[in-house]
């Protein structure tokens, strides 16, 4: 798909810094809609010039691990830790509107070597994107829908 004037612009636009405000998966067909990191999750989205980028989103107040070494901990921890947490890097592209993340590294190895697709929304310092996402269970899907907003200097 050939890049055109308006997906050059959100790129130049989506390049810097993001912080997360909210992540939503809405069901289809129904009313159901849920918060996988809660009401106040934790997260940063970095887009380079250059074309790479990052997303970590986790859960707010996640509880420390019993010991320092995380081998040392047990499988529960792990776990816990593992499903409060999201993290990938790679390279990333506009086409089409989308904004889409070429999955290169990621604490969950089932996203290595895929192709995140999302429709991005940018109005002023916010960003929306949504992705649909198709159930293993055969006809269903939920709509994920992640709010940034742009990341300010410390200064």
């Amino acid at each position: 798909m050939k890049a055109t004037d308006a997906d050059a612009r959100l790129a130049a636009a989506l390049v810097g810094s993001w912080q997360l405000v909210r992540w939503t998966i809405g069901y289809p067909g129904t009313d159901r809609v849920t918060e996988p990191f809660g009401p106040k999750p934790e997260g940063l989205l970095l887009y380079t010039a250059d074309g790479y980028m990052s997303a970590a989103m986790q859960k707010r107040g996640r509880p420390r691990l019993s010991h320092a070494d995380v081998r040392s901990v047990t499988d529960a921890e792990k776990a816990a830790a593992f499903g409060s947490y999201l993290n990938y890097s790679g390279r990333w592209h506009v086409a089409g509107g989308c904004v889409i993340h070429e999955v290169e590294c990621s604490m969950n190895p089932n996203l290595i070597g895929t192709r995140q697709v999302r429709r991005a929304a940018l109005a002023g310092s916010t960003l929306e994107l949504t992705a649909e996402e198709l159930l293993e269970r055969a006809g269903r899907m939920r709509v994920h829908r992640i709010d940034w907003r742009r990341a300010t200097s410390r200064d």
